[in-house]
């Protein structure tokens, strides 16, 4: 068989022109002046701008989980963990993406986390014991947290937080603000002055920035607090109603004390509900509201 044919040494001047090309397309590497090679190093992706200024749209909701200390004993409802399961059943239900809920309690929490594994809760606990009874949840596979706080209000005669986050919307990578209240009981007319104002001073710094704010409240006010917050913020009602100026023509109907407000760029609610379903009455004594927003593109120009 004849012997297969090698490659015989390489010529000194074929070396030295080799590693010439070697070190200039290291140098060319590093500058980033190769075809595509600055587009593969400058930022985002093609489309991301087109992504950010897409419509997006959630179902947002708010209610009065209704604490388990008031239901302890002899009563009309099932203790509070009973009614946390069902609480959680209702919102899976109806496909909320994002509510505020007021008078939650530890044990409670506990519930409401194992049945909604799909939904991130701020605060949780963070904010310690009395940051517990205002609770934002939202679906985290659609929305990403990227900020979030609270602001001290008065509340029947205690101190404790009012949380907001500032959420991501996953697919469009535009964000808003969410703000969850509960303004102080029955005849409490000073402390609700107090909180609602701080509640407004709040908006406004948030709407400053440039993103939707919303508003998921247990406000224990009906015209009043519509009006205050809708005179000197550019929130709206998700059931309606109107506000110029010094007039504010609150939502037509029964008034209630819960609300969901929302304000900013393009912001539409729609399928505005006041849920009394099976499950919403044997959990609370209050309703489940809901609507749908749509937030549109920003105008161009």
């Amino acid at each position: 068989m004849p012997r297969a044919r090698t490659a015989g040494p390489t010529p000194p001047g074929a070396r030295s022109l080799a590693a010439s090309l070697a070190a200039a397309l290291v140098l060319t590497l590093a500058a980033g002046l190769l075809p595509g090679a600055a587009a593969a190093s400058a930022g985002p992706p093609a489309g991301t701008d087109a992504r950010r200024s897409a419509v997006f749209g959630f179902k947002i909701a708010t209610f009065n989980v209704l604490g388990s200390q008031h239901t302890r004993g002899r009563g009309g409802f099932a203790p509070g963990t009973q009614r946390a399961r069902w609480t959680a059943g209702a919102i899976s239900q109806r496909g909320i993406d994002v509510i505020g809920l007021q008078e939650v309690q530890r044990d409670q929490l506990r519930v409401l986390r194992n049945r909604l594994p799909g939904h991130r809760f701020w605060p949780g606990r963070s904010l310690g014991d009395r940051g517990v009874r205002l609770q934002i949840a939202f679906r985290a596979k659609r929305f990403r947290l990227v900020d979030h706080g609270g602001m001290m209000t008065t509340f029947d005669r205690q101190t404790r937080p009012i949380p907001w986050v500032e959420l991501r919307d996953r697919r469009t990578g535009r964000s808003f603000y969410v703000v969850d209240v509960h303004n102080s009981p029955r005849r409490m007319e000073r402390e609700r002055d107090r909180a609602t104002r701080k509640q407004v001073r709040l908006v406004q710094k948030l709407r400053a920035r440039g993103r939707p704010v919303f508003v998921t409240a247990d406000a224990n006010e009906r015209r009043e607090f519509y009006c205050r917050m809708t005179r000197r913020t550019d929130l709206r009602s998700a059931s309606g109603g109107s506000t110029r100026g010094r007039t504010c023509v609150p939502p037509e109907g029964r008034l209630r004390i819960d609300w969901i407000l929302g304000g900013g760029p393009r912001v539409l609610f729609s399928g505005y509900r006041e849920d009394r379903g099976y499950r919403v009455r044997r959990s609370s004594d209050h309703a489940l509201l809901q609507a749908r927003v749509r937030v549109r593109a920003p105008r161009r120009g």
